[in-house]
């Protein structure tokens, strides 16, 4: 590495970049990252693997890479993703970290690529930015889902994803010290709770570049599960998201909608007090409208959960 990047963080105590990765019996996917990592060039970065109680070789695998770089392992009980992610981000002691699903891979050199948009002085991105998000590709080199609509936007999460309607799973950088201030809600008797809600939660204070850089990578042949098993096996954080995000400014089309969708779980969950526990009560008429004139499609969609 240059010597002026290492008298820097050599200052600051802090590495470039932390890739945490949660991960639970998984351990056949790990070399793969481990593979990509090697292949970051002139960047200082930690591996942080989070083991969310796997019964697999996970441990010894990890023990077996060289330590090349700086790897961090750390063994918990089996809480799910959400709690994983949160211990990962509260051990990372870098500037930039980013969340590495087990069965995903960095491209190579992302690390060097997304560090030239960090600006010493004001800790942040380029803009005063919080987050970079780029985009993610299959292996086969499909990308998933839409582009952003120029090759670089400076917006927030909610006006340029969710209201332009990008579709797909986006990869996101987050400046180390603003995404440790908004932790996973940790639901008891549920693991999974949407990655949006943070970047939503992040939204409402940060702005976000966008650019249509491939990021990162995901086999193809790991899509099992459809989005909507996860919500639908998670109720309760199925019901916070969906009530945090019917509100302004989601355009107005998406609070109605998000408003039906929290309707929705929250029925399923038993609540009585539906409408006093609504983010969002001047929608919530329209959304129970909604709600009714789709009940065929949630209660097709979520069948299992009936």
């Amino acid at each position: 590495m240059p010597l002026k990047f290492l008298n820097y963080f050599n200052l600051h105590n802090k590495k470039q970049f932390s890739i945490v990765t949660p991960t639970f019996n998984h351990s056949l996917y790990l070399q793969r990252i481990f593979n990509c990592l090697l292949q970051q060039q002139d960047v200082d970065f930690e591996w942080i693997i989070i083991d969310d109680g796997s019964t697999d070789n996970t441990k010894e695998v990890v023990s077996s890479f060289e330590k090349s770089f700086s790897i961090k392992y750390h063994k918990q009980q089996n809480k799910g993703k959400p709690s994983a992610i949160n211990t990962g981000v509260d051990l990372a002691k870098s500037h930039i970290t980013v969340i590495l699903d087990d069965k995903n891979i960095l491209c190579p050199n992302v690390l060097k690529d997304v560090w030239n948009y960090h600006e010493k002085e004001s800790g942040k991105f380029t803009n005063n930015c919080a987050c970079i998000a780029g985009l993610i590709k299959y292996d086969n080199g499909a990308i998933i889902g839409k582009k952003f609509p120029d090759e670089l936007l400076v917006s927030d999460h909610i006006a340029c994803i969710h209201n332009k309607e990008i579709t797909g799973s986006k990869c996101f950088f987050y400046i180390s010290d603003i995404l440790k201030k908004y932790p996973y809600p940790i639901i008891e008797n549920e693991k999974f709770i949407t990655s949006d809600i943070i970047n939503s939660r992040i939204a409402l204070m940060h702005k976000t570049m966008h650019t249509n850089q491939v990021f990162m990578e995901k086999e193809l042949s790991t899509e099992k599960m459809p989005r909507d098993s996860y919500f639908k096996d998670n109720p309760l954080g199925s019901e916070l998201y969906f009530n945090e995000i019917s509100v302004h400014p989601f355009k107005h089309e998406l609070q109605i909608k998000h408003s039906a969708e929290y309707i929705f779980y929250a029925k399923m969950n038993k609540r009585k007090n539906i409408y006093a526990n609504a983010k969002n009560k001047k929608i919530f008429p329209l959304g129970l409208s909604y709600y009714h004139l789709s009940k065929i499609k949630f209660g097709t969609r979520t069948a299992k959960s009936k």
